[in-house]
């Protein structure tokens, strides 16, 4: 994947730089105070804010970057963002609020296809992934946003189910949100292309 993420710069730095503003815009989300109306989930933030630092390393360090390394913290994200999962769904069952659970939901599912991305690196064989379900997953996460991006102007309905923010619409979450949509679907396109 590194080839392909080098060789095609005119898409990589853009990308790069969308991940640098999302990070930004996801760390003011976790250390600014919020009326209530605007509250903020901190795990969903911090997840975000993970899996931005992630891909930065990968697209800036394309070539230094330790498939081996890069597996363990796609895996221990993916079991991470699972185990949060589980915990607000059980929550949410047991009649508390379901805050944060769709979001979590979102983020285990886009570690896991950056995991799926990477099979193949660094291993004997190079097998690389199967095409048929990383173009499933990258269409996907293109769907998704898009239709994230459908709702800025209208009612936020599919937005505020990942990230509930508050009343107003076009809340600070949906930039991330949007990135790191076309971030891992860009990924899952660079793993086909290798």
């Amino acid at each position: 994947m590194g080839d392909f993420v080098q060789e095609y710069a005119v898409v990589r730095w853009p990308v790069v730089a969308a991940f640098v503003v999302a990070s930004l815009i996801v760390a003011t989300r976790l250390t600014r105070r919020l009326p209530v109306s605007h509250r903020v989930d901190t795990a969903s933030d911090s997840a975000h804010l993970l899996m931005c630092l992630v891909m930065l390393a990968m697209l800036v360090f394309p070539a230094a970057a330790d498939p081996h390394a890069m597996r363990g913290v796609l895996t221990a994200l993916t079991v991470a963002f699972a185990i949060l999962s589980a915990e607000r769904a059980v929550q949410w069952r047991s009649g508390s609020p379901p805050d944060g659970v769709s979001a979590l939901g979102y983020h285990t599912v886009a570690a896991a296809a950056m995991l799926y991305a990477m099979t193949g690196h660094g291993s004997v064989h190079e097998q690389g992934v199967a095409t048929w379900p990383a173009v499933a997953l990258a269409v996907l996460f293109g769907v998704d946003a898009l239709l994230t991006l459908g709702i800025a102007g209208h009612r936020p309905r599919w937005h505020r189910a990942l990230h509930p923010a508050g009343t107003h619409p076009l809340t600070s979450a949906l930039v991330p949100h949007v990135v790191m949509d076309i971030g891992t679907a860009f990924m899952l396109i660079a793993a086909i292309g290798r």
